[in-house]
């Protein structure tokens, strides 16, 4: 069949191929860095959690620039909420209810006059709210193992931004934000902030921690509720087998997600220079 076709050599095609393959080859490489640190990562995390659990006032003080090294160490924490101040996370999800938010919580460590912020869990999507809440905002006084977590960032420019609040004011208190940014959320606290916060924990067994931790998350669902979650979202209601809020993580994509994008970029690269080259050939005229 390539007898009768000839290379017909096209400079718009042949630049336009190159740029193509190489930004698709560059995105497969992006995602093989992205693996290999996730590899690395998820060894870092193996190892803290397989670590007992310590108070977290043995950690105390915490410097700033070295909290990621706490980073999934599991405590113990023992203090008083202050729910007064309590907002939620949204967009979150949960495997049986559906969509919903996180409740995260000011906690005064005993014996401390600093706070931390502790994600108490998953509540329903129809329970979201301040009023709604209360009735789920007990005891103050806790005792509970935890994982530790950093402070969180948008990812992109294009990632939603929260509102920044005025320092020490209740009156423009927002109830309802994206994540948990320590940092902006200390203007709005009139109490000192450890720079991490918590995730309560379902279970104490380091591998059922790990399982739940790795996982992959159904983004687009948490997002726009689609799929049959709309269900469990306009049905309103709470299961009352489950007992709220459920402790629930921040997952973490497991590292063959991006090993899968890696072949992906890589064969349509491979694709785009087989389909440069065919644009080319072209038919033999004959005399």
């Amino acid at each position: 069949m390539t007898k009768n076709r000839r290379f017909n050599f096209s400079w718009r095609i042949t630049i336009l191929g190159i740029l193509c393959i190489f930004v698709t080859a560059r995105l497969s490489y992006w995602q093989w860095e992205r693996y290999l640190a996730k590899e690395s990562l998820l060894s870092e995390l193996d190892a803290r959690l397989q670590l007992p659990a310590v108070p977290l006032e043995t950690l105390l003080p915490i410097d700033p620039a070295k909290a990621s090294q706490l980073l999934h160490r599991r405590v113990l924490v023992e203090g008083t909420f202050d729910f007064s101040h309590e907002f939620v996370k949204r967009n979150r999800r949960d495997d049986s209810d559906g969509p919903g938010v996180h409740v995260i919580t000011p906690l005064q460590i005993d014996s401390s006059k600093e706070y931390v912020l502790v994600n108490r869990g998953y509540l329903p999507f129809s329970v979201k709210s301040g009023e709604a809440r209360k009735q789920f905002q007990r005891p103050a006084r806790a005792s509970f193992e935890a994982l530790v977590k950093i402070s969180e960032v948008p990812r992109s420019f294009f990632s939603p931004k929260d509102k920044k609040p005025s320092r020490g004011s209740d009156s423009d208190w927002i109830d309802e934000r994206y994540r948990v940014d320590i940092e902006l959320l200390q203007n709005h606290l009139p109490y000192p902030l450890l720079p991490i916060h918590l995730e309560t924990i379902r279970s104490t067994s380091s591998d059922i921690a790990t399982k739940e931790l790795v996982k992959n998350s159904e983004t687009r669902n948490e997002i726009f509720y689609l799929g049959s979650d709309l269900n469990k979202v306009t049905s309103g209601g709470v299961n009352p087998e489950r007992e709220y809020p459920v402790p629930a993580f921040s997952t973490v994509v497991p590292s063959a997600t991006h090993l899968l994008y890696v072949y992906e970029w890589a064969l349509i690269s491979f694709g785009t220079l087989l389909l440069t080259i065919g644009l080319q050939l072209r038919k033999r005229t004959r005399k």
